[in-house]
């Protein structure tokens, strides 16, 4: 449509674009790749796609090969939440992760959950206001304070790390501005699939990524 074609041909720079739910936003995030190597002459190994499930990382990496062949796998692309795994894997000593840390996953934090006592009936809510409280600075409720402390404690204790932490890890490694400027010289280009899904922290890391947009 005349709309798509301008999304994937727009000028190189920040470009925002705004589509309803099956307006094709993934094909015009494939093909603006595509237009970029083939009319920008940015090489393929100088982007970096994200998005935010692991589907959708497979459909993307899936398109991306039927549409660029073999130099589909020279792109950076994946879930926001491997990419800060892998860049912590290289960096983390610097936030105070020890190498080979471990990620845990919803069981394993309801595991221990259950060992610091709260209720398996508790947890959701508990992991609710604990990404509020994490990404929107909304305050922990008294009875919170406790278990919130014991539970990032024992993750830090057998160097481990849950999703939402690999994110602030992310941020907190990326607030060093030499460091965020050593990883931003490996891309030109940073797309983001359903960029309205972005919370703060995942915000702050991509705009880490991809540097300040032009004035």
């Amino acid at each position: 449509s005349p709309g798509q074609r301008q999304a994937i041909e727009a000028p190189s720079g920040a470009t925002l674009v705004l589509a309803g739910p099956g307006a094709g936003k993934t094909f015009c995030l494939i093909e603006r790749i595509h237009h970029l190597i083939e009319h920008f002459d940015v090489a393929a190994d100088r982007i970096c796609a994200f998005t935010f499930t692991n589907k959708a990382a497979g459909e993307i990496a899936a398109r991306l090969e039927r549409t660029l062949g073999t130099e589909a796998a020279r792109v950076k692309s994946g879930t926001i939440h491997a990419f800060c795994a892998e860049l912590l894997r290289e960096h983390g000593d610097r936030v105070g992760l020890e190498s080979g840390f471990g990620i845990a996953d919803e069981t394993y934090q309801r595991t221990v959950l259950r060992r610091l006592g709260v209720p398996p009936q508790f947890h959701t809510k508990f992991f609710t206001r604990l990404a509020a409280h994490r990404f929107l600075d909304e305050p922990l409720h008294p009875k919170d304070v406790r278990v919130v402390e014991s539970y990032e404690n024992f993750l830090a204790a057998r160097n481990v790390v849950d999703f939402d932490l690999l994110l602030i890890k992310t941020q907190e490694l990326l607030a060093d501005s030499q460091t965020a400027a050593i990883i931003r010289r490996r891309w030109d280009c940073v797309l983001v699939d359903e960029f309205q899904d972005l919370n703060p922290v995942q915000y702050a890391v991509i705009r880490a990524i991809a540097g300040d947009p032009p004035a």
